[in-house]
């Protein structure tokens, strides 16, 4: 919403959940969400509008997820 009336801001977050409702968001209103990460000492910038960035915390939170969901359906 913030973005729709022309603010910038910017946001902090490990949360898988929080940059992917942020992707979503970036996919269905077609925006440019850029973002800056760390990874092994190296920056990488990556935009919502085209991907989920490569990060080893998202990577982490996408496999405890997995994990959970094959947990629920035994």
């Amino acid at each position: 919403m913030l973005s729709e009336y022309g603010m910038q801001f910017f946001l902090a977050s490990h949360s898988y959940f929080v940059v992917k409702k942020l992707f979503l968001l970036a996919q269905k209103k077609k925006l440019s969400i850029p973002v800056i990460s760390a990874n092994q000492g190296e920056w990488q910038y990556s935009d919502l509008r085209n991907e989920m960035p490569n990060n080893p915390i998202i990577d982490e939170s996408i496999r405890l997820y997995k994990e959970e969901m094959e947990l629920a359906l035994q």
